[in-house]
């Protein structure tokens, strides 16, 4: 009698079987462009309160291989410098320092709106607030649902009449 193992296949970026900071920070922006894209959007109810973040992708350092760039991502992620966000209602603002400093930097309106690239809807974080300088104002969020108590979102900034995507980054409950 001989025994055969039946291989899985091989999960596609967008699985989510593997929902961790680290298998996301291996992905390309390309990649997590696909995976955002398939998601359906949080609910505001969901993101009352403070939200752990990392950051998973920055643009340009694509060509950096996975293990590296999750690596460095990780590092990132255990430096005491931004912590995540908090949300209040309509509102919120990014968490700063040490998670038991309440440190508040670059605040936002929290509502639905399409996404910027005309693929359904989102959570949009809009930065174009009084409180914030005027570099700030140009910044919007999109946040969508991935896991129970998990969001993936990106940071894009508006220059000129284009949409420059800068990050990606996870926030969890």
């Amino acid at each position: 009698m001989s025994t055969t193992a039946t291989l899985q296949p091989q999960a596609r970026p967008s699985s989510l079987h593997a929902v961790d900071g680290r298998s996301l920070a291996r992905m390309t922006m390309v990649e997590l462009d696909s995976l955002f894209g398939e998601l359906d959007p949080a609910g505001l109810d969901e993101l009352q309160g403070r939200k752990r973040g990392r950051v998973l992708a920055l643009s340009g350092l694509d060509w950096i291989p996975s293990t590296a760039r999750s690596a460095v991502f990780g590092l990132l992620h255990e430096l005491p410098i931004w912590r995540g966000k908090s949300f209040d209602g309509e509102f919120g603002a990014n968490a700063w320092l040490f998670a038991n400093q309440r440190l508040q930097f670059a605040r936002f309106l929290v509502r639905e709106a399409p996404a910027l690239d005309g693929e359904g809807s989102v959570v949009r974080l809009d930065y174009d607030v009084a409180a914030n300088p005027a570099p700030l104002r140009r910044i919007l969020g999109e946040l969508r649902h991935l896991a129970p108590g998990l969001f993936l979102a990106r940071m894009q900034i508006l220059w000129g009449d284009r949409v420059v995507k800068v990050l990606y980054f996870t926030l969890e409950s």
